[in-house]
């Protein structure tokens, strides 16, 4: 009975948030008169589908998608390879002032993006990035709470198999590659996924960095 009741909630739960998409594509091939009448429809009149057609017929919105896109992604593989070896090196190597320097870096999360916006633009327009995929991009590439995540997973390793590998002759570099890399996969994936959601839900700084709309 438990278990009846337990798959009952969350099948509601399920329903409460997946109304919203299925209403937004309802409303998308309803009329505007439909869409504005006080008449509640669960399904339209009088389907169509001349809203996609002046959608994508008098604007630009498969390359802004694409745009949408490329930033997204880029972002996402970008800032795992800076974040990553950071991330390894504070998490792994000791050198001096590391306690200080880490906690610089996490104290870039408690700053807000907006207060940083104005000097963001006028340095990005000195080095002339601005109307630009580039200069929506880089603000995003290093995100501290990404380096947080994959520290504290990296910690978490055998130093064991760094001394082994480090007696076998490996360096630095290669233990990363073959040996916190491989290992680090479900921290990584998780960066991935925040960094991705990140900069596609980014709309302040693009919209100020890219004034041209055919970019």
């Amino acid at each position: 009975m438990k278990k009846i009741l337990f798959r009952s909630f969350e099948v509601l739960i399920l329903l409460i948030w997946i109304f919203p998409l299925v209403w937004l594509v309802i409303t998308s091939i309803q009329l505007e008169s439909d869409v504005i009448s006080s008449t509640l429809r669960l399904w339209p009149r009088n389907p169509t589908l001349e809203n996609y057609r002046k959608a994508f017929g008098s604007t630009q919105i498969m390359h802004w998608m694409a745009n949408s896109m490329t930033i997204s992604f880029s972002t996402m593989f970008l800032t795992l390879l800076v974040d990553a070896p950071i991330a390894y090196a504070f998490a792994k190597i000791k050198f001096r002032g590391k306690e200080i320097l880490f906690w610089a870096v996490m104290a870039g999360m408690m700053v807000p993006f907006q207060v940083l916006i104005i000097p963001l633009y006028q340095q990005f327009n000195a080095f002339g990035l601005v109307d630009t995929l580039a200069g929506a991009m880089l603000p995003r590439l290093a995100m501290p709470v990404g380096i947080f995540i994959l520290k504290q997973f990296f910690e978490g390793i055998p130093s064991a198999l760094e001394e082994a590998a480090f007696i076998d002759g490996a360096n630095r570099y290669r233990i990363f590659a073959t040996i916190i890399v491989p290992l680090g996969k479900a921290a990584m994936a998780t960066v991935i996924i925040l960094s991705f959601i990140n900069a596609w839900n980014d709309f302040l700084w693009p919209l100020i960095v890219i004034n041209d709309t055919g970019h």
